[in-house]
């Protein structure tokens, strides 16, 4: 795997150099580390050669250890006849040998032990400036952090009762607004009769039962034939003037 970053260690140090290549690579970088791109059979000295041909920067992880590592020696060789930028990190305050007291004198290092994020950032900006177009992503990884926002200003718990207490009033209307609209839709009531006046009461009552207007019309009738039958009596008439002696009768009254 071809990478622009190349990271030189002893084999000591293995692990914080896995931890740098993690770093720069969450930051956007591609990195070629040994402990991890050397495949399983392959010549590694083969590995290590083309790879530093590939890279352009070689990262100089510098302990104690890189003082008696003769492998480092050889990459930092590499690198020179490569014309490759050469940036020295040293991750322990110690002092170089003589075959990198050369290389550090020439070269402006990164202290690591003081303050490994300061270095971090330190770092990425001077990848950034040496990668130039070839690592485009990178300006967006190492941006500094947009500020952050205030949090929005936490409501109290009376207004936040407020606000249940008229969400509920709110559906209460609205389910008695239902409610209505869904009565009216129901056949109204029969309206009550108009009232009517005492005049009218007593021409509406009811007729008396057949069997009694019968009756009366009977005796009615009955009544009418008595007093036909009275007129219809015939009266004596009255006798002449010259026969009231003859009667017998008292002079001046008139027999009947």
């Amino acid at each position: 795997m071809s990478a622009s970053i190349f990271i030189s260690f002893a084999s000591r140090d293995q692990k914080v150099a896995a931890t740098l290549c993690k770093a720069l690579e969450s930051r956007g970088f591609t990195c070629w580390i040994s402990s991890r791109d050397i495949q399983p059979g392959e010549n590694f000295q083969v590995a290590i050669v083309r790879a530093i041909r590939e890279a352009r920067i070689l990262l100089l992880v510098f302990t104690a250890n890189s003082n008696t590592s003769e492998e480092m020696t050889k990459e930092l060789a590499l690198a020179s006849q490569n014309k490759m930028i050469v940036v020295p990190l040293r991750i322990e305050e110690v002092t170089p040998n003589e075959a990198f007291s050369y290389e550090f004198a020439t070269r402006q290092w990164i202290d690591f032990f003081a303050d490994w994020e300061s270095a971090m950032e330190q770092l990425s900006r001077r990848l950034t400036a040496a990668l130039g177009s070839e690592a485009p992503q990178v300006a967006s990884a190492i941006a500094p952090p947009a500020e952050p926002q205030a949090p929005p200003p936490r409501k109290s718990r009376m207004g936040l009762f407020v606000a249940i207490g008229a969400g509920l009033l709110i559906l209460a209307g609205a389910g008695g607004y239902l409610a209505t609209s869904m009565l009216g839709k129901k056949s109204p009531p029969p309206a009550a009769p108009p009232a009517s006046s005492p005049a009218k009461l007593v021409a509406s009552a009811p007729a008396p039962a057949a069997p009694a207007a019968e009756a009366t019309n009977a005796a009615n009738d009955e009544a009418a034939a008595k007093a036909v039958a009275a007129d219809e009596t015939p009266r004596p008439k009255r006798k002449a003037k010259g026969t009231e002696e003859s009667s017998g009768a008292p002079s001046g009254e008139i027999p009947f």
